[in-house]
């Protein structure tokens, strides 16, 4: 271990301290002002220093200068130091400066015990200096991991809303609409919008359980997977809703996906010249159905959960519609929100007291003031799930 003596009054250290420390193992480099000290201290490693401070030096002359300019770059260095001085010491150390102010008539002997000390605990100084700039540097990586994955997660963001439908528009006598809120980054809900052919439309909403970027992944599969028609040469086959979802199920069971991951989905075709809409559904929340007198109506129909078993049933239903009509369709993150108070029990109805408080509504105002309401519900800057509403209104003409 190296000690930096510094005695600029030359009999300010006890006779003897040199051989002290080289007794009991210690490099020694000394200085003769606190200017030399200073170089000493910026050339070499230094493990403590000894040094005496007589009175009458002011700071603003050389020696005084000199001396705030070391005591700094060892408090900055964190080097043990003894400091003997019979007065008052200016220093910019803080209460945890390891500078130990001692009285000129210190002896050898306890000048021996106190480097005994700095001994014993200067390999545990240096081993958690060495751990902290470990950590240091384990912290910039992380914060650049962290910030590349951020950006990635907002490139994903991005690319999984593109892929989502414009609603815009009407498609003929129907007017769609929808609420697209990933609880984060990426959400593990999906819908799509589709003309098939001059009379029918066909469109789902699907949820992959969780959410993040697996239940993302896993929305990107749903979209490739649902084919609403075959083509056979200059014909084609609509698929109907249970058809449709039996490919789906089939499709994801046959990726043997992990324990507890499934899909749930609702599909719907819409014939635009009878107004009938079938649909199918799979462990999905019941579509909603809001009649132009006000009524407000769940369909409940029967089809378990994707992915989890091939063969599935999924049946399909159909109900037939009037012009101003409209169709909710929607993920079970809609279940958790509009709750009055989170810490009681879940309300499942108060979603539709919503919906049937905004029924009078066109559905794309509708649809509007569902979304406005979220951002005031509790919760809202950090929802439970990823949620998603469809609606469609059925148009004159």
């Amino acid at each position: 271990m190296q000690v930096l003596i510094v005695d600029p009054s030359e009999h300010g250290l006890p006779l003897g301290t040199a051989s002290m420390l080289s007794e009991i193992g210690w490099q020694t480099t000394t200085a003769a002002d606190f200017s030399a000290a200073l170089d000493a201290a910026r050339r070499q490693a230094i493990d403590a220093v000894i040094m005496s401070r007589p009175t009458g030096i002011a700071g603003t002359d050389g020696a005084g200068r000199a001396y705030d300019s070391l005591m700094r770059l060892i408090d900055g260095q964190r080097i043990a130091t003894v400091l003997i001085s019979d007065g008052a010491v200016r220093t910019d150390a803080d209460a945890k400066t390891l500078v130990n102010v001692v009285a000129p008539d210190v002896s050898l002997a306890e000048l021996r015990g106190r480097f005994a000390m700095i001994e014993r605990y200067h390999s545990h100084f240096k081993q958690m200096e060495t751990e902290l700039r470990n950590m240091e540097r384990l912290g910039k990586r992380l914060n650049d991991h962290f910030r590349e994955v951020d950006q990635e997660m907002r490139l994903a963001s991005r690319l999984q809303r593109d892929f989502l439908p414009d609603v815009e528009d009407p498609i003929g006598n129907a007017q769609f609409a929808a609420v697209y809120r990933p609880a984060s980054w990426v959400s593990g809900d999906i819908f799509d919008i589709f003309r098939i052919d001059e009379e029918h439309t066909g469109f789902y909403v699907a949820d992959a359980v969780g959410h993040g970027m697996a239940a993302s992944l896993l929305t990107m599969f749903i979209r490739q997977t649902i084919v609403p028609k075959r083509v056979d040469g200059d014909r084609y086959t609509i698929f109907t809703p249970s058809e449709t979802m039996v490919m789906l199920n089939d499709a994801l069971a046959d990726q043997s996906l992990p324990n507890c991951q499934f899909v749930t989905a609702c599909y719907a075709l819409l014939n635009h010249r009878t107004l009938t809409l079938q649909y199918a559904r799979g462990g999905h929340p019941y579509p909603i159905l809001t009649t132009t007198d006000g009524t407000v109506t769940e369909l409940k129909t029967s089809g378990g959960l994707l992915g989890l078993f091939k063969d599935g049933k999924f049946p399909t239903f159909e109900t037939q519609l009037q012009i101003g009509d409209k169709m909710l369709f929607f993920t079970d993150g809609v279940e958790l929100a509009f709750q009055a108070d989170e810490s009681k029990q879940l309300d499942t109805a108060a979603y539709c007291r919503v919906f049937e408080s905004l029924a009078h509504l066109p559905v794309r105002e509708m649809v509007s003031e569902i979304d406005s309401r979220l951002d005031t519900e509790t919760g809202s800057l950090n929802p439970r799930d990823d949620l998603t509403v469809v609606g469609l209104e059925i148009l004159p003409g």
